[in-house]
């Protein structure tokens, strides 16, 4: 099954049966990619819930 890569929309392979959560990376731009939705088909930028996580912290502590 093929997709388009979000970010250069070139076709992504993620093979049979693709699932929520996969993460494929794009062969053209070497973006990391996941499964964000199966109806239709859809690819979004995977990002590390660890470094969201600092990310967040620290805006926070900037905050106050």
């Amino acid at each position: 099954m093929k997709v388009e890569c979000p970010a250069c929309h070139a076709k992504v392979h993620l093979g049979g049966k693709p699932r929520m959560g996969q993460k494929v990376k794009c062969r053209s731009c070497d973006a990391e990619l996941e499964v964000v939705w199966l109806e239709p088909l859809e690819l979004d930028w995977a990002y590390d819930e660890d470094e969201f996580e600092d990310e967040y912290d620290e805006d926070y502590e900037d905050a106050y």
